[in-house]
């Protein structure tokens, strides 16, 4: 994970276009330094359980994924969890990885306190998997399924996805003297 400046701060929030919550490094760049893939903490008491841990940024690959969205993805990816084993097996173990690894970002004091005041929202942590998701019969939302695959989760659904996009190599709103990310 890389820390963010203060520069990238702002850069993310231009990309975002609002404020960052929760936000506490950069997973993934793309091919022009600029941040692609980011991590938000779990959970703050200020703000509350967050169990997207890692999200687009960069607006090419947002663009891109909502095109597929919109082609019909969504569809297709939950028809090939219903009917292909192997798959399913590979996004249970995926949703279970990022599970591990959203709560790895939690320091032992702060699992305690969410342990005492909000057992609940723990076991949200503990067990919904990618972005979040509690029923994991179906796929709901491919952006978060690509952030995860790019910062190296082994996510079956953000490998299709990152197939049928064409980048780094051709992430033109990034470049200098085009569609500019800041």
């Amino acid at each position: 994970m890389k820390k963010i400046s203060s520069r990238e701060w702002e850069l993310i929030r231009n990309q975002l276009n609002r404020k960052p919550d929760n936000l506490i490094g950069i997973s993934r760049e793309c091919p022009f330094a600029k941040p692609a893939v980011i991590i938000t903490l779990p959970y703050k008491k200020e703000t509350g359980v967050f169990p997207t841990t890692f999200w687009l940024s960069c607006p090419y690959l947002v663009e891109e994924v909502s095109r597929l969205e919109d082609s019909g993805l969504i569809g297709k990816m939950t028809d090939k969890l219903q009917n292909d084993n192997q798959f399913r097996a590979e996004m249970e173990e995926a949703h279970q990885d990022y599970a591990r690894r959203r709560m790895s970002l939690l320091q032992d004091k702060m699992k305690e306190t969410v342990r005492e005041e909000a057992p609940g929202i723990l076991t949200v942590l503990q067990e919904s998997g990618v972005g979040g998701i509690q029923d994991k019969e179906g796929i709901k939302c491919l952006h978060t399924h690509l952030a995860d695959y790019l910062a190296g989760g082994k996510n079956p659904a953000g490998k299709i996805i990152r197939r049928l996009i064409k980048w780094p190599e051709e992430c033109s709103r990034c470049e200098n003297g085009g569609l500019n990310c800041e």
